[in-house]
């Protein structure tokens, strides 16, 4: 009997040592040690402050001010590239959403040469009838070279008539994509 409470205490000395490890591991406690939950309260958005501390307003007209971030260099264009190679609705709809989030960046706004490379089953973004026909001629009109690889285009066996008519067609996206880094691009995935 002895040797099966000593057990018994055992075990749930064991649970209990788990569970406060998963707790200050978790953010249960993140208030309790100091840092900000990962979670945003429904309804609200973070900023973080000079000090680096998350702080939370109200998703109102007014936004706070921007107090944290790498500073624009007056004078200087910035480069990225934007590349996509997967058949993802999400994945496709977060890529011209981050682009667009890069061209209306206050820091960047008329600083930035965007490029977004399509290969392998990305090639999808640009087939006509998608429904992004408007987004896409959006970025297009804010200055951004929608470029699709030829080799992904002769490999799939998909020809250049099923694209947009307004996309670049580049020999090959992994030469494109070095050459641009070369150039100083930035390269970015979704």
């Amino acid at each position: 009997m002895k040797n099966k409470s000593i057990k018994s205490l055992f075990s749930i000395s064991v649970l209990v040592f788990s569970a406060i490890v998963f707790s200050l591991a978790s953010n249960a406690f993140a208030g309790w040690r100091g840092t900000a939950p990962a979670v945003h309260p429904a309804g609200w958005y973070g900023w973080h402050n000079v000090k680096g501390v998350r702080k939370y307003y109200p998703n109102l007209s007014i936004a706070p001010k921007y107090t944290m971030g790498a500073p624009y260099v007056p004078g200087k264009v910035y480069h990225a590239i934007y590349v996509i190679s997967a058949n993802d609705k999400v994945k496709m709809n977060k890529i011209i959403d981050n682009i667009s989030n890069a061209l209306n960046d206050p820091r960047l706004k008329g600083h930035i040469k965007i490029e977004l490379q399509a290969f392998s089953a990305g090639t999808h973004l640009y087939f006509k009838g998608n429904g992004r026909e408007k987004a896409l001629l959006r970025l297009k009109k804010m200055g951004v070279e929608l470029v699709q690889c030829a080799n992904s285009l002769y490999e799939l066996h998909i020809p250049v008539s099923k694209l947009y008519p307004f996309i670049k067609i580049v020999p090959s996206a992994q030469g494109e994509i070095i050459l641009r880094e070369s150039e100083g691009y930035a390269y970015l995935k979704p």
